[in-house]
């Protein structure tokens, strides 16, 4: 029987960098690690990265409105 897992999901603006999710990552595995004595090798962590325009909290959104793009007109 394989032991329970974690898999732990970042949801977060588009812009972090491959240094910031893997410290990020890092510290998410060693805080279970810690707290729960799980192994490592349980536990995963997804980030999703979400443009600020897709994402709203207290009902409004927390990026700009895109801007249209001008049609090819031939």
């Amino acid at each position: 029987m394989t032991p329970f897992g974690f898999l732990v999901r970042v949801a977060w603006f588009t812009g972090k960098t491959h240094k910031q999710k893997a410290r990020v990552a890092a510290e998410i595995t060693d805080s279970i690690v810690r707290n729960t004595g799980t192994d490592a090798k349980y536990i995963y962590v997804l980030f999703e990265d979400v443009k600020a325009s897709d994402w709203a909290g207290e009902g409004k959104l927390f990026g700009a409105v895109p801007k249209r793009r001008k049609a090819n007109r031939t």
